[in-house]
């Protein structure tokens, strides 16, 4: 999920989108919506398969540029996006209500279906309110076939999106500081987000490895997350300062989006917010869950792991240093503990 500062006006709920599974292949599910008014937004990978069945236009980043050269030139009333969440979010803000359908073809994040887009612009990403879809078309073949394998890391993309509402939700209960913290109990916490803490013991209680579990579940708990943003009117208890932290580094370093996932990165953060919540509250059990919840997704727990996926202790520390300029919970935390809450966490 994505930080944003837009409106806080709640939507309809006879207006959220719908989600949908369908078992034929992306290709073939677009044909019967496909029309001379409609226009099909796809990513690199995508873009290959589905350029045949209508006008495509391929979108490799979701830049506010790309938006703006998308709507001036192309006629259309309704768009169809299709592959990872950066075609979505330029699809969300190509389109106008009523007139979107995505096809995820990853489930690496927990945006599926809300009325955010993050939106690079003058090197920057910046969030903004857009579109929600009308339907989230999940095509049980097409995405199976990208989570099979190497393509696990999809899964553990999603999850540790997902599971970013926990920093969300202790952030969201600490406006002002630390000190909010001491002795807050953990239902505190976990009564904000019920979907994302059924998730949370979902995945825990599971049996093998990541590449068993069920991706129909995972898709609707993603949804069901993106509702939350739409159900409130706001994302302070779905991304905060975790996402800011995530965007420091993609903005400074640049790491290969396929290794570095948005998701894995999003977790930095969102492990350093729960451990000193369990350390300034006692609540020692909550971080040994967590620690427990990352190793059974897959997500990263050491500067060992992160730096498999091309994330070092100093780029982590001068992202920190740069939140320490701001109030958000990260930087004031960091201002306080400096490289130590970082070294407690993953040395």
């Amino acid at each position: 999920m994505r930080t944003s500062a837009g409106s806080t006006s709640r939507r309809d709920p006879a207006c959220y989108p719908r989600l949908r599974f369908v078992t034929r292949p992306i290709p073939e599910a677009l044909l019967a919506l496909m029309d001379d008014s409609t226009i099909l937004l796809a990513d690199s990978h995508n873009f290959p398969l589905v350029r045949d069945v209508g006008e495509t236009v391929l979108v490799t980043e979701p830049r506010a540029d790309v938006v703006d050269d998308i709507r001036t030139t192309y006629r259309y009333e309704k768009v169809i996006a299709v592959g990872g969440c950066s075609v979505l979010d330029v699809g969300r803000a190509c389109a106008q209500p009523g007139s979107l359908r995505v096809f995820p073809s990853i489930l690496s994040n927990s945006c599926l279906s809300t009325d955010r887009s993050v939106l690079i612009e003058d090197g920057t990403r910046t969030s903004r309110r857009t579109v929600a879809p009308v339907a989230t078309v999940i095509s049980q073949p097409s995405v199976h076939a990208a989570h099979r394998g190497p393509g696990v890391k999809w899964t553990t993309s999603g999850l540790g999106d997902l599971f970013s509402s926990l920093s969300a939700a202790i952030e969201y209960q600490c406006p002002d500081g630390e000190d909010a913290l001491l002795n807050m109990p953990v239902t505190r916490v976990t009564s904000q987000i019920p979907v994302v803490w059924a998730a949370v013991e979902w995945v825990l209680g599971s049996r093998g490895s990541m590449a068993g579990l069920d991706l129909r579940s995972l898709a609707r708990y993603l949804h069901e997350s993106s509702l939350d943003v739409l159900r409130l009117g706001h994302t302070r208890l779905n991304a905060a300062s975790e996402h800011l932290l995530c965007y420091r580094l993609q903005e400074k370093h640049h790491y290969p989006a396929d290794h570095a996932t948005h998701g894995r990165l999003v977790s930095i953060g969102t492990l350093l917010v729960c451990a000193m919540f369990s350390r300034s509250s006692g609540q020692h059990g909550f971080y040994r869950s967590v620690r427990r919840l990352y190793e059974k997704s897959g997500l990263p727990t050491t500067y060992g792991d992160l730096a498999q996926i091309g994330v070092h202790r100093e780029h982590i520390l001068h992202g920190l240093d740069e939140l320490a300029e701001t109030n958000c919970l990260l930087g004031r935390l960091y201002r306080q503990y400096a490289f130590r809450m970082a070294d407690e966490v993953f040395a």
